[in-house]
């Protein structure tokens, strides 16, 4: 028996071996928490200088009032609802998301909301992310096998020196930050077969969003085709993902609005739906199944932009993935989803929330390759190429400037040239929240989009200057009591944005029409506060004709006084 043990033990690993294999998972520690402190350091300074923009209040709102006693509702998303962008009705109070999104599973971070603020979104965000590149190292340690703690090492600094991840994570709060942990968690528990992580990820990933069930038929198809696995279980899950992502669009979703099948459904696939101006999901499926032709037109529309996607999407991977069968399956169909998808923000691109539907699959298909394809990784060459791929994806990232959060570096735009220096960027925050704070917590408000999320904690609050009036709970529709519009950052942007001038525009022809109901409170930094009620300031007065002045000095013409 003595002798029969000691043949079946695993052999013990050389103290060089441990050493060497403590060395490389110290780098992906290093490297997580490099990952870390920049994201956070990034958002602390997005929110400090007005960075973070509408989705990020919308999250924050619907947290706030989750937290206080509204599950998931929100004035801001209800400002995006079909019946006030198609049907020119106002923004309501006691609108609950749901029906534009199906999010349950944000409910877990609105105690952090409570206790954090404004701060805990941007926790959130990069802890997830962190967490799930430290995830997939484990996974690709337990899969890859012994002595392949560098390769494993490398495949977890791809993550964290990728742009689809760094882009998104440094951006506007998104629910799919969730996702990339819930599936790399999924397929470890299905490695380790830990069946109650398989279990509560399976019943996860789903509520993360309504169509991120698509990803479970994804490992579905994966289970059957490549790994042999128990085809019940494999069945089961392809069915939960799809059987979830059916019943929340077409029977829960429509119990909150019709924004789905008004709004999203043809928005994002209105070129397979001709003159309808509605339509659920099932019939949007049926419509793109029977119009092959329209398929392969979206696929190959624009291969320029596909090209430049799936490059930057593999490029810190040293483009393993693009001819990784596993990968494939993982990532394919939400790829197609985007493929067929129009809007804004471009579906294709890099740095905006969609790319996480493809980072998890892409990532762990990877994995999956190189699992068969071990030995290629003994090639010096074929690791420095990967080391500078990785390094090529994070400069790639930095000179993109994603969502505006190295403004402080990068340009806003180099045709014609648009920088704003660090000191101009924080006195502005700095002014804004000066403004800010003159206004009562339990106030509804109409702001700019800069200052959204420093004022989303609370029940009302409607982008100006689209609305200033909205629906209370008892159907009458009061005016806001305060109204503040950043004009200076508004001013910023006006060579390169049609948006910006316009609203600029706008703005600037409201606030005569507003006096006297709304007396002119302070004005700051380009920043200017209106309470309903209230009479104007003298020395606000005479702020806004100077700021009044200014503008028109920057060729924007004459504007009202």
């Amino acid at each position: 028996m003595h002798r029969d043990t000691e043949l079946h033990r695993t052999p013990e690993r050389s103290p060089a071996l441990t050493q060497q294999s403590r060395s490389w998972n110290h780098l992906v520690l290093v490297a997580a928490l490099l990952f870390a402190v920049v994201g956070l350091s990034l958002q602390w300074w997005r929110l400090q200088v007005l960075a973070a923009t509408y989705d990020q209040g919308i999250f924050l709102q619907v947290l706030w009032n989750t937290l206080h006693g509204h599950p998931f509702e929100s004035t801001l998303s209800s400002q995006l609802s079909a019946s006030v962008t198609r049907d020119d009705q106002l923004p309501a109070l006691g609108y609950q998301r749901l029906g534009q999104h199906f999010t349950p599973a944000l409910v877990l971070w609105a105690p952090l909301v409570g206790l954090l603020g404004a701060g805990a979104l941007p926790l959130v965000q990069v802890g997830l992310m962190s967490g799930a590149g430290l995830v997939l190292h484990r996974f690709a340690l337990q899969t890859l096998g012994r002595n392949k703690d560098r390769l494993a090492a490398l495949l977890a600094c791809s993550f964290f020196g990728a742009n689809a991840v760094l882009g998104p994570t440094w951006g506007n709060f998104t629910d799919l930050c969730q996702l990339p942990l819930a599936f790399f968690l999924l397929l470890w528990g299905l490695k380790q077969r830990h069946w109650w992580l398989v279990a509560l990820c399976t019943v996860l990933i789903p509520m993360i969003r309504e169509d991120t069930g698509v990803l479970l038929v994804g490992v579905s198809l994966w289970m059957l085709w490549r790994r042999k696995e128990p085809w019940p279980l494999a069945l089961l899950l392809g069915a939960v993902g799809i059987g979830w992502v059916v019943i929340v669009t077409n029977g829960l979703m429509p119990l909150f609005s019709e924004d789905n099948s008004r709004r999203f459904m043809v928005e994002n696939f209105g070129q397979f739906l001709g003159e309808r101006d509605r339509a659920s999901s099932l019939d949007v499926g049926a419509r793109i199944l029977s119009q092959p032709l329209a398929i392969l037109r979206e696929i190959l529309n624009e291969p320029g932009d596909t090209l430049r996607y799936l490059f930057a999407q593999s490029l810190p991977l040293l483009f393993i993935p693009l001819i990784s069968r596993d990968a494939w399956l993982l990532m394919g169909l939400p790829f197609l989803g985007l493929l067929l998808a129009q809007g804004k923000p471009p579906p294709l691109d890099i740095n905006v929330r969609y790319a996480l539907l493809v980072v998890p699959g892409l990532f762990a298909g990877a994995v999956l390759w190189w699992e068969r394809h071990s030995s290629a990784f003994h090639q010096p060459r074929l690791r420095s190429a990967w080391i500078g791929a990785i390094g090529l994806s994070i400069l790639l990232t930095i000179t993109s400037n994603p969502n505006r959060s190295l403004s402080f570096v990068i340009p806003d735009s180099v045709r014609p040239w648009i920088y704003t220096n660090p000191k101009q960027l924080w006195d502005h925050g700095q002014a804004a929240r000066r403004i800010v704070n003159q206004i009562p917590h339990t106030a509804s408000v109409s702001a700019t989009t800069p200052l959204v999320p420093l004022l989303a904690e609370r029940e009302v609050l409607v982008r100006f200057p689209r609305n200033w009036t909205y629906l209370d709970r008892a159907g009458q529709a009061p005016e806001v009591d305060w109204i503040v519009a950043d004009l200076e950052m508004l001013n910023r942007h006006l060579d390169v944005s049609d948006g910006d001038r316009k609203e600029l525009a706008s703005i600037m022809e409201l606030m005569p029409e507003l006096s006297p109901a709304y007396g002119l409170v302070d004005v700051q930094g380009g920043i200017v506060l209106m309470g309903r009620g209230l009479k104007d300031r003298a020395d606000a007065v005479e702020l806004r004709a100077n700021l009044v002045t200014k503008l028109e000095a920057r060729g924007q013409g004459t504007v009202p006084r």
